[in-house]
């Protein structure tokens, strides 16, 4: 608990760190201790750092290819046996002292302190009373984000809602996954109620209503699954979904054209997409680090640590979004005037091919370890996947409609695949579950998916043994154990105690 406590005091002087993109990286003239309480700068210090909790290279945050690493017990992404951390992640035998747990939990509360900062001070704050309500309702949504991630990876966790030492806190125990839940409906409704239509200062980076409301639809799917299965979710998640959808094109959102053109991953180009809700942004000095080396097979000179599953591979429907996800062979330079050799991922020293969308362009020939430093923005949730929730919760409620066949049709005709029509309710959900594993690969998604449907288990059934290790332990969750560097401080928080 001391662990993470101790990222209160940096919360309140969050300008010492670097931000990830300009509104991330605001100068500051010292220290923010009084403004922080009682200005509209000091808000915007606060939420600078709840934003930063999301990326620090090398230190904090989702943009680590160990954030990768812990969504990895999915039948999408594969950790090769070579690290012991990922292996445990990848096979579902984790233990609490996981090296690669650090960064994203340390990432997340430092979210949740600093929007603590603004949540709890913005009411008696001087300044904009237009600005200051959206820089509130931008803390309530990071808050809501932040608190989400932690309670779909670890279940029971510390629920700290102050932004001040608290000696309680210290040796509080961890609140059960429906009261987190309870927190986090409750700042993503004052999230939507605050925010705007337009993202603030146009910001890719910044939540806007539009935003906060698809978030509010993956909140209300996953309540809705494993472990709460609360009544009335799905119903709830579909209108949400809907009205996300609705809105969505007088706002310039709108499902890409092409697969290719989703994971562009060339710096010189924006790689912001039509269909982005919510990234987390980079600039030269915050960058993202879990694109490139952290993804690429050593062939290349990548770093072995993220692949590609074979049975998942195998098992994808072929067409543009397969040649879009996968990479599967590289081209070996003659040498000496012989000629060059294609060199299939069956070759390779980890046996397991790519996940393209996580590489950086071009792939061909040597690369660098600068190569893991990029400014590419990461793309966390996505209008497909809205699109998806919408027609998996609509058919979860009563019989597929034909506009929950029009989206998900959308997702499948873009990817070079027959439009489905006549399929019973179960037939229908059970293709939109699949669609979801196929669009959303290796971006996160799939592993929460398996989580909420009860099917982590059933996913291993379906691996190539070969290539994918069967799991280590079985179990009735598997959701983390708490990190032992907070369990060891506050033995309270150990389930045990």
């Amino acid at each position: 608990m001391k662990k993470i406590l101790k990222y209160v005091l940096a919360s309140v002087s969050v300008l010492a760190f670097a931000g990830c993109s300009e509104f991330l990286t605001e100068e500051t003239n010292g220290q923010v201790f009084d403004n922080v309480l009682t200005s509209q700068e000091g808000l915007e210090a606060a939420l600078t750092g709840a934003y930063n909790g999301l990326n620090s290279p090398w230190a904090h945050g989702l943009c680590n290819g160990t954030f990768q690493q812990l969504v990895s017990g999915g039948d999408d992404i594969y950790c090769p046996t070579s690290d012991a951390n990922g292996t445990q992640l990848d096979r579902c035998g984790v233990t609490d002292s996981n090296g690669s747990f650090g960064s994203t939990w340390n990432g997340l509360y430092k979210v949740v302190l600093g929007a603590n900062t603004v949540i709890n001070n913005y009411e008696k704050c001087t300044g904009s009373t237009e600005t200051i309500p959206v820089i509130a309702g931008e803390a309530y949504f990071l808050r809501a984000y932040a608190y989400f991630m932690l309670v779909r990876l670890w279940g029971e966790i510390p629920l700290i809602k102050s932004s001040s030492y608290d000696e309680e806190e210290a040796s509080m125990s961890a609140s059960s996954e429906a009261e987190v839940y309870r927190l986090i409906e409750s700042d993503i409704d004052n999230a939507v109620n605050m925010l705007g239509d337009a993202r603030r200062n146009n910001e890719i980076g910044r939540p806007n209503k539009l935003v906060a409301r698809a978030l509010r639809a993956e909140i209300y799917l996953t309540e809705a699954g494993w472990p709460l299965k609360k009544e009335g979710y799905y119903e709830k998640a579909a209108t949400e979904a809907k009205a996300v959808l609705d809105a969505s094109e007088a706002q310039g959102v709108e499902l890409a054209e092409s697969c290719a053109d989703l994971f562009i991953n060339k710096e010189e180009e924006n790689c912001i997409t039509t269909e982005d809700l919510f990234v987390i942004p980079a600039s030269t000095t915050d960058y993202i680090v879990f694109y490139g080396a952290w993804c690429e097979p050593s062939e290349i000179g990548g770093w072995d640590i993220i692949f590609a599953e074979v049975g998942f591979m195998e098992k994808f429907p072929e067409g543009p979004r397969k040649e879009a996800t996968f990479y599967t062979e590289y081209t070996k330079k003659g040498e000496n005037g012989a000629p060059d050799e294609v060199i299939s991922w069956q070759n390779w020293k980890q046996k397991h091919p790519g996940i393209l969308k996580l590489m950086k362009y071009p792939q061909g020939g040597k690369n660098n370890v600068a190569n893991c430093n990029s400014v590419l923005p990461a793309h966390m949730l996505r209008l497909s996947q809205t699109a998806l929730t919408y027609a998996e919760a609509e058919a979860r409620t009563k019989a597929p409609s034909q506009e929950a066949y029009y989206w998900l049709n959308r997702i499948r005709t873009r990817a070079g695949l027959s439009e489905y029509s006549g399929l019973s309710q179960q037939e229908f959900i059970d293709a939109v579950v699949d669609e979801r594993a196929w669009e959303l690969a290796g971006e996160g998604v799939r592993w929460f998916d398996l989580l909420r449907l009860e099917l982590v288990e059933k996913s291993f059934e379906n691996k190539n043994n070969e290539y994918d290790p069967t799991m280590l332990r079985k179990s009735d969750r598997y959701t983390f154990p708490l990190p032992a560097s907070e369990t060891l401080l506050n033995p309270n928080l150990n389930p045990k105690n």
